[in-house]
C-alpha cells in the first residue's frame, strides 16, 4: 500500500492547499524570505514558555552573527547546550520562523538551545552561510560562559538546509580542528542536488509542501556554480570521508522529496564508523517538526531528538 498522510497531516495539507499560496520560486528571494515569517506566524502562535530568551551578537568575522538563546526551566549553569541551525533552503526562514521548534526542543531536553541567524543566499551564496555556522560554533565554544554552557558538552542540530549546514559544520570542524562537538541531530536534511531520486519522483510534485521545483530554486541560489555542488561541504553525500564524526541522529519524513537524501547518507556514515540513530517518520511531510499546533507527531519527534541529544551530552 502506498504511503499516506496521517489524519492530522492530511488536515494540514488541506488547509495549506485551500490557502492557495504561490510557491516560493514565484517571488524574488528577499520577498520570499519576508513572506516565510508571515506564513509561519500561524505555526508559532501559542508557543510554549521557557525561563529565558535572549538575543546576542557573536564576535565573529567578517560578519557578526546574531544568535538567540533559549533557557528552559531548571537548566543549571555550565550545562550542555544545543546549537540549532534553522531550515529554509539557505534562502528563507529565520530565528522567528523556528522559534517554536527551539522552545520545544529546549523544554523537551532541559538543555539550552542557541539558534543561529546565519547569512542567507543568494545575497550570500556558498560558502558564506556555512562560514557563519562554523564561526558561530567556534565563538559559542570560546565564550560558552556567556550562555551558561559547558564548552565540552555542545551539540549541533538542524532541519532541512539546517541539517545540511550542521553536517557540513561537523565536517569542517573535523578537518580544521580546534572544536569537537559531542553529537549532531540532522532532521530531514538535504545532502545533494540529485532530484532524480524515487522520493523526488513520488513526493516532489508540489502537493506535499516541498517540491522539486522549489529545491531547484534553493540550490540555484545557494550554489549557483553547478560544478561546486560536488563539494562535500555543500553536498555532504558526495564526501569521500565521513569518518571521525560524533554520534548522529538522522530523521527522514516519509512523504518528503528529500527522504532519499537521508536514506542514502545513513549507510555511508555507518560505513565510516559513525554511531548513527536513524528514524523514518511515517505519514508526514517535510517541515513536519514545525507543525506542533496541529500535529501531535511533531512534539513526539522533538521529544525523540531531545532524548538523543540529552543522552549524548550527559
Amino acid at each position: 500500500m502506498a504511503a499516506q498522510p496521517t489524519t492530522e497531516m492530511a488536515a494540514i495539507l488541506k488547509q495549506v492547499a485551500e490557502e492557495g499560496l504561490p510557491p516560493w520560486e514565484n517571488y524574488p528571494h528577499a520577498e520570499a524570505r519576508r513572506l516565510s515569517v508571515e506564513r509561519n506566524a500561524y505555526w508559532n502562535e501559542g508557543n510554549p514558555e521557557v525561563a529565558r530568551v535572549e538575543d546576542f551578537l557573536l564576535d565573529t568575522s567578517p560578519r557578526r552573527v546574531p544568535v538567540r538563546l533559549y533557557v528552559p526551566e531548571g537548566a543549571g549553569d555550565n550545562g550542555p547546550a544545543i546549537i540549532y541551525l534553522h531550515g529554509g533552503g539557505w534562502v528563507i526562514c529565520s530565528l522567528d520562523t523556528h522559534d517554536g521548534v527551539c522552545r520545544r526542543l529546549a523544554n523537551a531536553s532541559g538543555l539550552r538551545v542557541i539558534s543561529v541567524d546565519y547569512a542567507m543566499a543568494p545575497e550570500h551564496p556558498f560558502p558564506a552561510p556555512l562560514d557563519d555556522c562554523v564561526a558561530a560554533v567556534r565563538a559559542i565554544h570560546a565564550d560558552a560562559w556567556r550562555f551558561g554552557a559547558d564548552p565540552d558538552r555542545l551539540a549541533v542540530a538542524g532541519d532541512s538546509a539546517g541539517a545540511n549546514l550542521a553536517l557540513a559544520t561537523l565536517l569542517r570542524l573535523r578537518d580544521e580542528g580546534g572544536v569537537k562537538l559531542r553529537a549532531g541531530a540532522l532532521i530531514y536534511g538535504v545532502y545533494a542536488d540529485d532530484h532524480t531520486t524515487q522520493s523526488h519522483r513520488e513526493w516532489g510534485g508540489g502537493d506535499y509542501l516541498l517540491s522539486t521545483a522549489t529545491m531547484d530554486w534553493f540550490w540555484d541560489a545557494y550554489v549557483p556554480d553547478r560544478a561546486r555542488r560536488r563539494d562535500p561541504y555543500a553536498a555532504p553525500l558526495h564526501a569521500q570521508d565521513l569518518t571521525h564524526l560524533p554520534p548522529l541522529y538522522l530523521s527522514a519524513a516519509e512523504l518528503d522529496p528529500l527522504k532519499d537524501d537521508t536514506v542514502q547518507i545513513v549507510p555511508k556514515l555507518q560505513a565510516g564508523g559513525v554511531d548513527v540513530t536513524y528514524s523514518l517518520w511515517e505519514g508526514v511531510t517535510h517541515a513536519c517538526v514545525m507543525f506542533s499546533r496541529m500535529l501531535p507527531d511533531a512534539d513526539r519527534q522533538i521529544e525523540e531528538i531531545a532524548a538523543f541529544l540529552k543522552a549524548k551530552l550527559a
